[in-house]
């Protein structure tokens, strides 16, 4: 865990975050409402920032007023939101089984950013980058928090996203 530590402080150094969370969710909840454990990263994301915004990129955070606090909304409206996306044929499969991606953030509503869930653990889950309207997707070697570095510190590695080098640097926004 100390690993996913230092990267969630380097991301709030980053976007200039020196708040926390006042959430505390109940992730045994959460985990049976998705059917598999949260990565440790996204963990200690959602236990360090409250529901917000990175300018265009947000990440779906369980306490946001649309989830109602509430793990099974939160699941089923994440499930509900690429579902159209799971009828285009040779196309990624959106849900929450194993060999489908599940979304855990967006880029201005363009880009979805998963994790393709595999009988591996999940801090070893692949991040994908997917652009359903183009029907193409970028694979990322990283977890969450790595990509969300990679995208908000504009390295290039993630070349769908390189367009964001315009109006980076970012900050957080929370959404109250």
């Amino acid at each position: 865990m100390t690993g996913a530590s230092a990267t969630v402080d380097k991301l709030a150094a980053m976007v200039g975050w020196n708040g926390s969370s006042p959430y505390r969710p109940d992730w045994s909840s959460l985990q049976v409402a998705f059917g598999h454990q949260f990565p440790t990263d996204f963990r200690q994301y959602v236990e360090r920032f409250p529901p917000g915004a990175f300018d265009f990129v947000q990440v779906f955070h369980p306490y946001e007023w649309d989830y109602s606090e509430s793990p099974t909304v939160y699941v089923e409206q994440l499930l509900a939101r690429n579902d159209l996306a799971n009828d285009i044929e040779d196309y990624y499969r959106f849900g929450n089984n194993l060999g489908e991606l599940f979304a855990w953030g967006t880029v201005n509503g363009e880009f979805e950013l998963c994790w393709e869930l595999t009988s591996k653990p999940a801090d070893t889950w692949t991040c994908v980058v997917a652009d359903i309207r183009g029907r193409t997707g970028e694979r990322y070697p990283g977890g969450m928090l790595d990509l969300l570095l990679d995208v908000l510190g504009s390295t290039g590695r993630i070349s769908s996203l390189d367009y964001l080098r315009e109006v980076l640097p970012t900050t957080f926004e929370p959404y109250s």
